[in-house]
Protein backbone atom coordinates (compact mmCIF):
# COMPACT_ATOMS: atom_id res chain seq x y z
CA UNK A 1 0.00 0.00 0.00
CA UNK A 2 1.42 3.39 -0.90
CA UNK A 3 2.18 5.91 1.84
CA UNK A 4 -0.49 8.22 0.44
CA UNK A 5 -3.22 5.55 0.52
CA UNK A 6 -2.12 4.49 3.98
CA UNK A 7 -2.34 8.10 5.19
CA UNK A 8 -5.84 8.43 3.72
CA UNK A 9 -6.91 5.17 5.38
CA UNK A 10 -5.56 6.32 8.74
CA UNK A 11 -7.25 9.70 8.46
CA UNK A 12 -10.54 8.09 7.46
CA UNK A 13 -10.29 5.76 10.44
CA UNK A 14 -9.52 8.66 12.79
CA UNK A 15 -12.45 10.66 11.45
CA UNK A 16 -14.82 7.83 12.30
CA UNK A 17 -13.52 7.47 15.88
CA UNK A 18 -15.66 10.31 17.22
CA UNK A 19 -18.85 8.45 16.30
CA UNK A 20 -17.84 5.15 17.92
CA UNK A 21 -19.01 4.25 21.42
CA UNK A 22 -16.35 4.76 24.10
CA UNK A 23 -15.73 1.00 24.50
CA UNK A 24 -15.15 0.64 20.77
CA UNK A 25 -12.72 3.58 20.80
CA UNK A 26 -10.73 1.91 23.60
CA UNK A 27 -10.60 -1.33 21.61
CA UNK A 28 -9.46 0.58 18.53
CA UNK A 29 -6.38 1.90 20.37
CA UNK A 30 -5.03 -1.57 21.16
CA UNK A 31 -1.86 -2.54 19.34
CA UNK A 32 0.17 -5.74 19.33
CA UNK A 33 3.09 -5.88 21.79
CA UNK A 34 5.62 -8.51 22.78
CA UNK A 35 6.24 -8.61 26.53
CA UNK A 36 9.46 -10.25 27.76
CA UNK A 37 9.66 -11.27 31.40
CA UNK A 38 12.92 -11.18 33.38
CA UNK A 39 13.02 -14.88 34.30
CA UNK A 40 15.00 -16.94 31.77
CA UNK A 41 13.06 -19.25 29.41
CA UNK A 42 12.98 -23.03 29.75
CA UNK A 43 15.80 -23.49 27.21
CA UNK A 44 18.16 -21.76 29.65
CA UNK A 45 17.90 -24.86 31.84
CA UNK A 46 19.77 -27.03 29.30
CA UNK A 47 23.19 -28.09 30.59
CA UNK A 48 24.98 -27.92 27.25
CA UNK A 49 25.93 -31.60 27.40
CA UNK A 50 22.70 -33.54 27.60
CA UNK A 51 20.34 -31.00 26.08
CA UNK A 52 16.96 -30.47 27.64
CA UNK A 53 14.33 -33.10 28.28
CA UNK A 54 11.16 -31.01 28.06
CA UNK A 55 9.14 -33.93 29.46
CA UNK A 56 11.19 -34.22 32.65
CA UNK A 57 9.64 -33.33 36.01
CA UNK A 58 12.15 -30.48 36.41
CA UNK A 59 11.23 -29.00 33.02
CA UNK A 60 7.51 -29.29 33.78
CA UNK A 61 7.98 -27.59 37.16
CA UNK A 62 10.03 -24.78 35.62
CA UNK A 63 7.47 -24.29 32.84
CA UNK A 64 4.68 -24.17 35.44
CA UNK A 65 6.67 -21.50 37.33
CA UNK A 66 7.08 -19.41 34.15
CA UNK A 67 3.37 -19.74 33.38
CA UNK A 68 2.48 -18.65 36.93
CA UNK A 69 4.71 -15.58 36.55
CA UNK A 70 3.05 -14.77 33.24
CA UNK A 71 -0.39 -15.02 34.84
CA UNK A 72 0.74 -12.68 37.63
CA UNK A 73 1.98 -10.10 35.13
CA UNK A 74 -1.14 -10.48 32.99
CA UNK A 75 -3.22 -9.71 36.08
CA UNK A 76 -1.88 -6.16 35.74
CA UNK A 77 -3.73 -5.91 32.40
CA UNK A 78 -6.82 -8.12 32.86
CA UNK A 79 -8.64 -6.81 29.77
CA UNK A 80 -5.74 -7.30 27.36
CA UNK A 81 -6.36 -9.98 24.73
CA UNK A 82 -3.42 -12.41 24.78
CA UNK A 83 -2.34 -13.58 21.34
CA UNK A 84 0.47 -16.00 22.25
CA UNK A 85 2.39 -17.25 25.28
CA UNK A 86 6.00 -18.35 25.15
CA UNK A 87 8.11 -20.38 27.59
CA UNK A 88 10.59 -22.50 25.62
CA UNK A 89 13.14 -20.10 24.10
CA UNK A 90 11.53 -16.83 25.18
CA UNK A 91 9.69 -16.11 28.42
CA UNK A 92 6.79 -13.82 27.72
CA UNK A 93 3.67 -13.24 25.72
CA UNK A 94 2.17 -11.27 22.86
CA UNK A 95 -0.92 -9.23 23.64
CA UNK A 96 -3.06 -6.41 22.32
CA UNK A 97 -2.37 -3.48 24.66
CA UNK A 98 -3.43 0.10 25.17
CA UNK A 99 -0.82 2.78 25.92
CA UNK A 100 -1.88 2.77 29.59
CA UNK A 101 -1.42 -1.01 29.78
CA UNK A 102 2.02 -0.74 28.18
CA UNK A 103 3.05 1.79 30.85
CA UNK A 104 1.69 -0.45 33.62
CA UNK A 105 3.67 -3.43 32.34
CA UNK A 106 6.86 -1.40 31.87
CA UNK A 107 6.64 -0.38 35.53
CA UNK A 108 6.53 -4.00 36.71
CA UNK A 109 9.81 -5.36 38.14
CA UNK A 110 9.01 -8.74 36.52
CA UNK A 111 8.99 -7.26 32.99
CA UNK A 112 12.27 -6.88 31.12
CA UNK A 113 10.89 -5.25 27.97
CA UNK A 114 7.70 -4.32 26.15
CA UNK A 115 8.19 -4.02 22.40
CA UNK A 116 5.75 -3.25 19.59
CA UNK A 117 4.83 -6.45 17.77
CA UNK A 118 4.99 -6.88 14.03
CA UNK A 119 4.08 -9.47 11.47
CA UNK A 120 6.55 -9.78 8.65
CA UNK A 121 5.36 -11.11 5.31
CA UNK A 122 7.98 -13.14 3.51
CA UNK A 123 8.13 -15.46 0.55
CA UNK A 124 9.98 -18.73 0.71
CA UNK A 125 12.25 -19.96 -2.10
CA UNK A 126 9.27 -21.41 -3.96
CA UNK A 127 7.65 -17.99 -4.30
CA UNK A 128 4.28 -19.22 -3.07
CA UNK A 129 3.67 -16.02 -1.07
CA UNK A 130 3.00 -17.71 2.26
CA UNK A 131 2.81 -15.38 5.23
CA UNK A 132 5.11 -16.06 8.15
CA UNK A 133 4.62 -14.70 11.68
CA UNK A 134 7.99 -13.29 12.80
CA UNK A 135 7.24 -12.44 16.44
Amino acid sequence: MSAFRLSIAILAGMASLHVLPLAAQAAATRLSYLVQLRAPPLASQADGVHGLDTNSDAARRYTARLEAQQRAVLALVPDAPVQYRYTMTFNGFAAMLTPAEVARLQASPDVARVSPGSVEHTQDGGGNGRMQDQR
